[in-house]
């Protein structure tokens, strides 16, 4: 007999396991539903299904596995940009307003990619993601190059007497 703590597996409980066979039972159902025997039936769509079906699923019976967003400090320190530096009629892949459409646009721009955002649709995507929306560039995964301040001057009463 194994040791379940020696592979490290955790037995699941039986509230657990009844509700995933739910779930199959249900899952078994809709399938039946777009199955073979419907005249409309897509094999395509089925694989489709499935791809979008499992890490869905993973994600639901792990949530340890879960990837986690951007932390709010993170997400704080993105560069806002200023209205006149992007055109009034591009728009926000989130949310597809254009940035014209605000008088006072509050918009942030993603490090790396450049990608820009209407600063309230990325703060919610990258609170959920680490990915942009746009090219899936992980956002928090490149390192910031430290600013070289060996050669600045530096004045005690620096900007008092601008």
């Amino acid at each position: 007999m194994c040791n379940t703590e020696e592979h490290n597996i955790e037995t699941a409980n039986a509230e657990d396991s009844e509700e995933r066979r739910e779930s199959r039972a249900q899952f078994q159902e809709l399938f039946e539903q777009f199955g073979r025997n419907n005249p409309q039936f897509n094999p395509e769509l089925i694989e489709l299904f499935q791809n979008m079906l499992s890490p869905l699923l993973q994600s639901q019976w792990h949530p340890e596995d879960r990837e986690k967003g951007c932390s709010q400090e993170f997400i704080d320190s993105l560069p806002r940009v200023p209205r006149n530096k992007v055109p009034l009629t591009d728009t926000c892949s989130i949310c597809f307003e254009r940035f014209g459409n605000d008088n006072y646009p509050l918009l942030a721009q993603l490090p790396h990619c450049g990608h820009i955002f209407d600063l309230q649709c990325i703060s919610m995507w990258l609170s959920n993601q680490v990915t942009c929306p746009m090219c899936r560039d992980v956002v928090n995964g490149h390192k910031v190059q430290d600013l070289d301040t060996s050669k600045a001057e530096l004045e005690e009463d620096w900007g008092m007497y601008g």
